[in-house]
């Protein structure tokens, strides 16, 4: 733990920044009293501060039924998509049934199964999806993450194609530029990619960032390339 005073705090700003991201506590004193103190926030700690402060309300938790999955064979490989009775809330990229449950079961603790006779309307609006590249019409079920979660895949689904934003653009439309990380994070928990189009959320560099779907940030390049984003 680090004892500083005011002046302290005014004159070694970053270094003591660095010391509370490191999670040393420091404790800030007035007149030899303590008076404030710098935490580092947990990531939950910072999803309820960019709420607060972004004047977002938490979406409130529906009830749904068992969770069932398809898979379907696409230009990207093998497509594992779970759905509930609310819409699809899961995409994966996965080599056989056995992975794909078992990846699903350890990222969000829910029981799943084959459905052995999927929606004829799901499975057209998926085919014309992958293959022709048209806009996913069906319902959108993301009850499996967090309330900022949401906000920020909601904004990810107002980017056009062949356009890209940077993670501190949608932190700034959500109303806290300074939680780009929190955004970054939030891509990366994306359950649905491509179907909510994270791969078009870049770095303020130009970099292109991670991406959370088997392939990584090459397969984020492919896309994006596809697409006719440009990446100068």
């Amino acid at each position: 733990m680090r004892m500083v005073n005011t002046v302290d705090l005014k004159n070694k700003t970053n270094e003591l920044l660095r010391n509370a991201i490191a999670g040393d506590p420091v404790i800030i004193t007035l007149r030899g009293k303590p008076a404030a103190s710098l935490t580092r926030l947990t990531e939950a700690d910072l999803e309820s501060f960019v709420l607060r402060h972004a004047g977002i309300r938490p979406a409130e938790t529906q009830q749904q039924g068992p969770w069932r999955y398809m898979s379907l064979r696409t230009p990207l490989g093998t497509a594992y998509v779970a759905y509930s009775e609310l819409g699809v809330g899961s995409l994966d990229l996965a080599d056989s049934d056995a992975s794909f449950e078992r990846t699903f079961r350890r990222r969000f603790s829910r029981p799943i199964h084959r459905d052995a006779r999927p929606p004829s309307d799901l499975r057209r609006s998926l085919a014309g999806f992958f293959s022709r590249r048209e806009p996913f019409r069906g319902r959108v079920d993301l009850t499996l993450v967090g309330p900022f979660e949401r906000s920020v895949l909601e904004q990810l689904r107002q980017i056009p194609r062949g356009q890209v934003r940077s993670y501190r653009e949608i932190a700034t439309t959500l109303g806290h530029p300074s939680a780009s990380r929190a955004v970054g994070n939030a891509c990366a928990k994306n359950p649905v990619p491509l179907i909510i189009p994270c791969h078009r959320v870049v770095r303020s560099d130009g970099g292109l960032g991670g991406y959370s779907l088997r392939g990584g940030p090459a397969l984020k390049r492919r896309l994006l390339m596809e697409e006719g984003a440009d990446l100068e």
